[in-house]
This record gives structure tokens, sequence and C-alpha cells, in this order.
């Protein structure tokens, strides 16, 4: 892995060895996937402004609710993460544990909540799509809590499944009917088919629970009839009154919605635009993180996911405004590229770049930045 020199030379890895639906699952984005490089192209627009001869030993650190972690970034909630390589889910999360940064298990999961809890050396979170059934919510996080996880996060942002064209061109859509180019696409990555072979197919256990012993198709039926497409802030804000712990609602990309959250007692906003996975037409997440940071000054924790692939990202978002910087696609390429050895230089190739990229600017911790180290 000492020759993957980025998080692109892990993704094309990934292609290889992963069959076409699968890598375009976790590369692909909603219609022709604007939204997606836009997330790249805006923030490949935000220039730092270096400043020479400072002598730093930079501090990476990050407080967020109370809690010191060693990296100002963490792994964003990833569904269907053991289709991309059997077992990548607790791969991520072990190296949350490693090197002290949060990790947030998605409802859509395919490793249990309590098992990622336990991986993650309590650096857990948890992510709630939220269900028409009431039921499951509150056992939902009732489990959560139970695994000594503290922080939750409300995704607001899939009222309806994106427009995933490739996913569509490859028919990996529920419910899942393979055919032909399924079966090449699988017959064409041999060591993918061998490790999925002796795992088992990946399933959704935080949810299957709730349909009792059923086979795939029906829990796929399940989980698309329990899409919340009628969700309010009146639904928020129960679940804001059910969980005891910290909760931020994922998927703000306005300074009106930010201000709404915060009124119903949201403990912090995510600005995300689901990856570039939800519409096609919405903003760059860092711009909608700037404009939300604007609104609302120092008053709110703000994090945000969306594009991030090095370090230079990381530090690039701090100076827009981020309390916190999340990402998804790019410890799952790891996964997917070489198994535990890929999730780790994943995650050590962001935290080697973060530090390094602090360094070149001069500066002196992640919690000092802020505006004054972009080009003006």
């Amino acid at each position: 892995m000492s020759d993957a020199a980025s998080i692109g030379d892990l993704a094309r890895r990934a292609w290889w060895r992963l069959p076409g639906f699968a890598f375009g699952f976790l590369d692909g984005g909603s219609g022709e996937e604007g939204g997606l490089r836009r997330n790249r192209e805006r923030l490949e627009a935000v220039i730092l402004a270096p400043r020479t001869c400072s002598g730093v030993k930079p501090e990476t650190k990050a407080s967020l609710f109370g809690r010191e972690y060693a990296q100002p970034f963490g792994a964003a909630p990833v569904g269907m993460g053991n289709l991309l390589w059997p077992g990548a889910d607790l791969m991520v999360a072990r190296q949350a544990a490693r090197l002290g940064f949060p990790v947030v298990a998605s409802t859509v999961a395919t490793t249990p909540l309590e098992d990622i809890a336990e991986a993650a050396g309590g650096n857990a979170w948890f992510q709630l799509y939220v269900s028409r059934e009431e039921r499951i919510n509150r056992d939902l996080l009732a489990r959560a809590w139970a695994a000594g996880i503290r922080e939750l996060v409300v995704t607001v942002d899939v009222p309806v499944a994106g427009d995933r064209r490739r996913d569509l061109r490859n028919r990996f859509i529920l419910p899942f009917k393979p055919g032909p180019r399924f079966v090449l696409q699988v017959a064409l990555a041999p060591f993918w088919t061998l490790q999925t072979l002796k795992s088992g197919s990946p399933g959704f256990p935080n949810l299957a629970r709730y349909v009792g012993e059923v086979d795939g198709k029906t829990l796929a039926g399940f989980i698309q009839s329990q899409i919340k497409d009628d969700l309010t802030w009146d639904d928020v804000r129960c679940l804001r009154d059910l969980w005891q712990g910290k909760m931020l609602i994922k998927g703000v990309m306005t300074a009106a919605d930010a201000r709404t959250a915060l009124d119903i007692g949201a403990d912090g906003l995510w600005v995300s635009n689901h990856g570039g996975r939800q519409l096609d037409a919405a903003p760059a997440a860092i711009d909608s993180l700037a404009a939300i940071r604007a609104a609302l000054g120092d008053e709110a924790v703000v994090v945000m996911d969306g594009g991030i692939r090095s370090g230079e990202d990381v530090v690039r978002a701090g100076a827009m405004g981020a309390d916190f910087v999340f990402c998804g696609r790019a410890f799952y390429y790891g996964a997917a590229a070489a198994g535990e050895a890929g999730a780790a230089r994943a995650a050590d190739l962001l935290a080697a770049d973060l530090r390094r990229t602090l360094i070149q600017i001069g500066c002196p911790s992640w919690m000092t930045l802020d505006d004054g180290w972009l080009w003006k």
C-alpha cells in the first residue's frame, strides 16, 4: 500500500477490484453527476494563504461536543459498506479507534450498529433514516444508546431516493434482480467474488429484526416502504425529545433550514448534499458551509462532508468555517482497494496530508483555522 499516494490512487485500485455495479454504487452520484463534480470543483477553488518561516509543529486535535478527537475528520455514514468489500464497515471502525476520530454507523449499514460501536472503541455515532413507524425509530435510538453511542445524526435530505443513473444502468436497484450484466461483472471481479462468497451476501442487520425472518426481497420491500417521504420539522422535534445525547441534522444546505434546526433544539448542523447523490442541482457543500457560517456566525456547531479527498481538503473546509469534516467514500475506496490495509492507508493519507498542510501554511492548530487563512 505504500505506493498508493492519494485517495485517488485507492479509488483507481478499487475500480479494478470491484464489479461494475459495486464501484458505481460507491463512486456515483445523481442525475448527470453535476453535483458530484461541483463538490470537487468548488473545493479545489478554495485557495489557502501560506505564512512562511513560522516553525510550527501543528496540533491536529479537535474538540466537539465536549469531546476531544485526535483528528478533525471522521468517517461519514455509508450504507451497504460490506458490499464494497466484506467486513469494510468494521475495517473503517477500527481505523477510527486507531487514529482517534468518529465513525458514523448508518441505519442501512451492513454491520450491526452494536458491532461498529464496539470496534470503534468509543468513537461511534449513529445516523438515523427516519422510519414511518415510531416503534422502529424508538428502538434504533435505544439500541444506539445501549451501545454507548451519544451522538445522533438525523438525515433529512432523502424524501425520495435520488436519480442514481449508474445504479439504474447496472440494474442495481431494489428489489434486486440479477441479470446477464450482473453475472458478467461478477465474473470479471474474481477476488471480490470469492471474498463475498466466503463472507456471505451483505444484508441490513439494523433493520432485519423489524420484519422478522424474511428473504432479501421482502426485506428490500420493507426498506422501501419505510422511507418517510413526508418528513417534517415536527417529526424531527419528536426525535429531539426522544434522544438524550447530542443531535445533529444532516442534509442542511440553507441558512433558513439551519436556523430552524437550531430552534427545535439541534446541537449541531451537518452541511451535506449527500455526496452529490440526491439532488443533482444542489449547491456544492463547501459553498453552503460558507453561507451558513456567514449567516450564523460562531453560535452553532457546523460540520460538513462532500468531495473531501485529502487532508488539504480538510484544511480548506476548516478555513471556510467547518468545526469538523467528514468523508465517506475515501475510507471505502481504501477498503475496496486492499481490505484492512487499504482502509488504514486511506486514514493515514488523510492524517499525514492534514498535518503537512498545516505546516505548509504555518498554522499552529486546526482549532485556530478561520478565514484569515484564505487567499483573498
